[in-house]
């Protein structure tokens, strides 16, 4: 398995301007699973929102390489006016990560006054 990630995005107004005065620049979603296999991803789900954000993307990529390079590409053409990816990982591996926290031994811990 690749590198799954969530992507939200809310767009720029001039770029949601563009969205409701020309249809063919509405679908968004399949812009974007184009951009996604392009870079070698897998799109799993995208919905439109309102609200916070105007689209959530849920893709796999297959390493952090192509990943960061999607998103640079997205990001250097000024379309949002902010997004978020928050990696993503199955909840059998988020459980076995809070198993390895507590079995590793470490020193790290909060900051004692």
């Amino acid at each position: 398995m690749g590198e799954l990630v969530l992507y939200m995005v809310k767009y720029e107004n001039d770029q949601k301007a563009a969205m409701l005065s020309d249809a063919d620049k509405r679908d968004r979603a399949a812009i974007h699973r184009q951009a996604i296999s392009d870079f070698g991803g897998r799109p799993i789900a995208q919905y439109g929102s309102y609200g916070e954000y105007d689209m959530v993307y849920i893709y796999e990529m297959p390493d952090n390489k192509a990943l960061a390079a999607n998103l640079h590409l997205t990001d250097s053409f000024g379309l949002a006016k902010y997004a978020k990816a928050i990696p993503l990982m199955d909840a059998g591996d988020f459980v076995a990560s809070l198993a390895l926290a507590h079995e590793t031994p470490t020193n790290y811990g909060p900051a004692k006054g």
